[in-house]
């Protein structure tokens, strides 16, 4: 009898130990399918992104230091026209500068953008699986050596939002070219956004710019007026420049019209009135006049005088 009671016993406990067991791991498996199915509602603004959803396929995601990977639903490279085409140099407000300093390359990127789409078309292809394919010239040291890197389309997300560069939501669909592109480029530097952090030695006349500009176009640029301000720089200059070729501009660490220690991308010089517009990779355009221009703290003038 006690034998028996003994058994019982122990049957009752290895019940109790699987029920226990049952309990938890149902517990855990509501908390992961409430994750991947509860998500805040979707924003149309570059930077406050589409809900994420739960990773997707394999590939490169280069590490973060603030975000988790998450896909991105609906997501495509590029918005098109009414062609059917992709419209890249009416989509600017694409590029949009998150958590990592790479003013200097979303800078050349714009540069890029709005004078010669075609590069940027030509420079990231979709693989059709849900991964991406960038080529750049040459890494963020500026040694001309071309390199190619696929990453997925996962981008990192915190609080709902993407860390990094945004996205834009246009027509249900979740524009990415330029996350993807800033992806590609930290995963080309160490795959890692750490790795793209720009020098901040602007008064010290730092490459950033050069670089960028190298890495995406493969021409070296002409630094005009080093050190700044632009008084050696004339208007017939800057106006030849924009028409022949692209020109991104560097500010040095003293306060002036433009935010200091940061890149700008020359989108426009009207003649009529001496007004030279550029764009600013965390978003929005200044209308400078040439006076302001020359005198404030512009500190680098970097053009490829002829591109493509």
């Amino acid at each position: 009898m006690k034998r028996a009671a003994f058994g019982s016993a122990k049957f009752r406990a290895i019940g109790i130990y699987s029920l226990i067991a049952v309990v938890v791991i149902l517990g855990i498996s509501l908390v992961f399918i409430y994750r991947a199915t509860v998500m805040p509602n979707p924003a149309s603004s570059p930077g406050a992104s589409a809900p994420p959803g739960v990773s997707g396929p394999a590939g490169t995601n280069p590490s973060v230091s603030r975000g988790t990977y998450q896909r991105v639903p609906n997501q495509v490279l590029f918005a098109l026209d009414a062609n059917g085409k992709p419209n890249i140099s009416g989509d600017l407000t694409n590029i949009q500068q998150g958590d990592v300093g790479d003013c200097y390359f979303l800078a050349a990127l714009l540069t890029v953008a709005a004078r010669e789409p075609d590069t940027i078309q030509n420079m990231v292809h979709d693989n059709g699986d849900g991964t991406y394919t960038i080529s750049f010239h040459s890494k963020y040291d500026g040694v001309p050596n071309p390199v190619q890197v696929t990453v997925n389309g996962d981008l990192p997300y915190r609080r709902g939002k993407t860390v990094e560069n945004g996205i834009e939501n246009i027509g249900g669909k979740n524009v990415s070219w330029a996350a993807i592109i800033e992806k590609g480029w930290a995963a080309a530097n160490g795959n890692s956004y750490k790795g793209i952090e720009g020098t901040d030695l602007s008064n010290a006349q730092d490459h950033d710019v050069h670089n960028g500009l190298y890495a995406i176009t493969g021409k070296a640029g002409v630094d005009r007026n080093p050190g700044g301000p632009m008084t050696q720089v004339s208007f017939e200059q800057v106006q030849q420049d924009f028409a022949n070729g692209l020109v991104t501009l560097g500010t040095s660490n003293s306060d002036g019209k433009l935010v200091s220690d940061h890149s700008y991308a020359v989108l426009d010089v009207n003649a009529s009135d001496q007004t030279v517009v550029v764009g600013n990779p965390e978003g929005g355009q200044e209308t400078l006049s040439f006076d302001t221009f020359r005198s404030t703290n512009i500190n680098q003038y970097i053009a490829i005088p002829t591109y493509p």
